[in-house]
Formats: C-alpha cells, sequence, structure tokens
C-alpha cells in the first residue's frame, strides 16, 4: 500500500491546476469613458468568422462589455441592443482581421443615439496572442472620438479570450 505524504498530494494538485491552459480563460480590464464618466469593461467575448475582405481567411469578432452578455446577444449587436437602450450594458466590439487590423468598430452605449461604429485607423488593436485559437491584447483608441451626435467618447482595455470557432 502506498501512502503519499499531504505535500506530495498538494503539490499533484497543484501541477494539474497549471496545466489547464491560463490562455482559455477569459480576461478584460480597462474602461470606456463617456462624456468624462468611466464605464469599468470587465467581460471579453471572441469569436470568428468568415473574412470579409478575404473570404479564405477568418475574421475575429472581439465584443469587450461591462457586463456578462446573454449568449444569444455575443454574435448580434442587435439583440445588445435593448439592455444598451435600458443603460444595463456598454460595449466596444472589434472586427479584427487575419493581418491583426481593425476592420470595423462599433461602440454602445445608451448615451449615443444610435451604436457609433464603422472604420477608423482611430481604433486600434495591439495583438499580443493571435493564434486562431485565443486572441489577446490591447484594443483603444488613439485619442479622444465624438459619436454621430458629438458625444464625445473613448476606451483602453486589455484582454484575453479564447476565439469561438465560426459556426
Amino acid at each position: 500500500m502506498s501512502h503519499r505524504s499531504p505535500l506530495a498530494v498538494w503539490l499533484g494538485v497543484a501541477a494539474l491546476a497549471l496545466a489547464v491552459p491560463v490562455a482559455a480563460q477569459s480576461h478584460a480590464a480597462g474602461s470606456l469613458i463617456v462624456e468624462g464618466k468611466t464605464i469599468p469593461i470587465t467581460q471579453v467575448y471572441a469569436f470568428a468568422q468568415k473574412g470579409f475582405f478575404d473570404t479564405k481567411k477568418q475574421d475575429v469578432v472581439i465584443v469587450l462589455c461591462d457586463s456578462a452578455v446573454p449568449p444569444a446577444a455575443v454574435h448580434d449587436q442587435f439583440a445588445r441592443a435593448d439592455l444598451v437602450k435600458a443603460g444595463k450594458l456598454h460595449c466596444i466590439e472589434q472586427t479584427v482581421d487575419a493581418d491583426k487590423q481593425v476592420i470595423n468598430y462599433k461602440v454602445q452605449h445608451n448615451r449615443f443615439k444610435m451604436p457609433e461604429g464603422g472604420g477608423s485607423t482611430e481604433h486600434r488593436f495591439d495583438a499580443t496572442t493571435f493564434d486562431g485559437k485565443t486572441i489577446a491584447g490591447r484594443s483603444w483608441t488613439r485619442s479622444p472620438q465624438k459619436s454621430f451626435d458629438d458625444v464625445p467618447y473613448s476606451y483602453d482595455v486589455t484582454f484575453s479570450a479564447p476565439i469561438e470557432p465560426k459556426k
């Protein structure tokens, strides 16, 4: 009969815990600032979709929010709209192509009459990991922006998330 010391058991458990990939865990930290009011961003979701400019490649959509997003609304900005209008959810969405360039962005906040979005070199993504399975880095605005209805905003968020494969 084998008898293991408590230290050996503890070390075995610790080794198993460390074997779980850290990249598989989602983490977001940063803020969205609208009209000088800071909204902490704590949630991140990422999913792959067919490339917009090159259909042989995949784009990755990053959704950064201040609260948990219902599963059906992660992939659909319009499904998030009622929560945004009610002031219960504030989100930043970036679509990043295979070259790590932001090709589209959306900012959802109840202060905007309509979601802010489009294409702009002012909305940036700096990758630390971008391997098809995990996306990590920093999403940010180069300078303060103005919405379509002249509401000032900016954001700066660091994050890591597993990429949900395209459906």
